[in-house]
């Protein structure tokens, strides 16, 4: 070093002898520059082995939640099957009890209408069950509708507590009609047993012979007709219920509405008085639909019709025609699909027929 101010750099080669004179500031920046840069490039590397890392631990917790939520709706739909299958069991119990109460002569089984609290009972028009007018299979029409359709979506655990929480409901019906139609048999046959006695007839007494129930036609229900008439209370067409609400398809899908098949072109008809909300075409599986308001947070759907005859914000009445039936959207065949909405969420629409 030549002085206090500068460094003397001596290279070799050649044969001679060369000299660089670098001030003492520039010598102290070249330092800390490849300080500063050593320093740098050690944190690119760390930060880019960081990002790697992280990136690859994200995308296996993704992919753990990708799996989780496959084994859930597994999970959700095998339990799914399992209540539709219990359903159906139930349902099929309902029948044999049906049948051997006709054959008995007795009322037809509690039904969960029965356990719905009666609206405006003074004004509804009962259904009358007369086993003498219930078609027999043997004059059932081969081509029955059996249009069925709704809006698409997977499974959710909200939806399959509500089935398993109508299925418990269903049980308990029909355990409690069950224990009546034994209470009544009992009843029945004490009361043949002493008129037996007293006419001194003696053998077996024959009771009248099974008539299986038909098709439900419900253009022989009508509904119960409520005294508000913004309250949703009669069929919104003629036909057959081919999808009830709740669990269907083995378990596969939950129904949040009524499926209701007849002929193409069956006039559908507002439920209560209101206001349409909506009327057109619906990208998520309802076709040509109608939302009805009907005010107090209530509204109906109407979905898959082939024409619809109301506009959006025009005032309907009850049996008004809002449009006929088709087979549009997710859809099998000709039906229309109803909904009763209470505040937002969509209700079973058996507890208002």
């Amino acid at each position: 070093m030549d002085n206090e101010n500068e460094y003397i750099l001596s290279i070799k080669g050649g044969g001679k002898n060369r000299e660089i004179r670098l001030s003492k500031k520039l010598f102290d920046f070249a330092v800390v520059s490849i300080f500063a840069g050593i320093i740098i490039f050690v944190g690119v590397c760390g930060y880019s082995v960081y990002s790697a890392l992280n990136k690859q631990r994200n995308a296996e917790m993704v992919d753990e939640v990708q799996k989780a939520e496959e084994l859930q709706q597994e999970q959700l739909l095998e339990v799914s099957k399992k209540a539709a299958e219990l359903k159906e069991k139930l349902d099929n119990l309902e029948q044999q009890e049906k049948e051997l109460r006709i054959q008995a002569g007795l009322k037809p089984p509690k039904t969960e209408k029965d356990s719905q609290p009666a609206q405006n009972s003074e004004n509804a028009a009962q259904p009358e069950n007369n086993p003498e007018t219930t078609e027999t299979p043997e004059n059932n029409s081969t081509d029955e509708p059996n249009g069925q359709g709704g809006p698409i979506g997977d499974l959710t655990i909200e939806e399959v507590r509500e089935a398993l929480s109508m299925i418990e409901k269903s049980a308990t019906i029909r355990q409690e009609s069950l224990n009546d139609f034994q209470t009544e048999l009992k009843a029945g046959r004490e009361q043949l047993f002493a008129s037996a006695l007293r006419s001194g007839a003696s053998g077996i007494v024959s009771l009248p012979g099974i008539i299986s129930p038909g098709v439900l036609d419900i253009s022989k229900l009508g509904g119960k007709v409520s005294a508000d008439p913004n309250m949703p209370s009669i069929w919104p067409s003629t036909g057959v219920v081919t999808s009830p609400y709740g669990l269907r398809w083995s378990g596969t899908d939950f129904h949040p509405g009524m499926d209701i098949a007849d002929d193409m072109g069956t006039p559908i008809v507002a439920t209560a008085d209101g206001v349409v909300d909506y009327a057109g075409w619906n990208s998520g599986g309802y076709g040509n639909m109608v939302d009805i308001d009907h005010g107090n947070g209530i509204m109906t759907r109407y979905g898959h019709a082939s024409q619809v005859v109301v506009t959006a914000g025009q005032s309907v009445k009850r049996g008004q025609v809002i449009a006929y039936m088709g087979s549009t959207g997710f859809s099998t065949g000709p039906h229309v699909h109803y909904e009763v909405i209470i505040n937002g969420q969509r209700v079973n629409p058996n507890g208002f027929l």
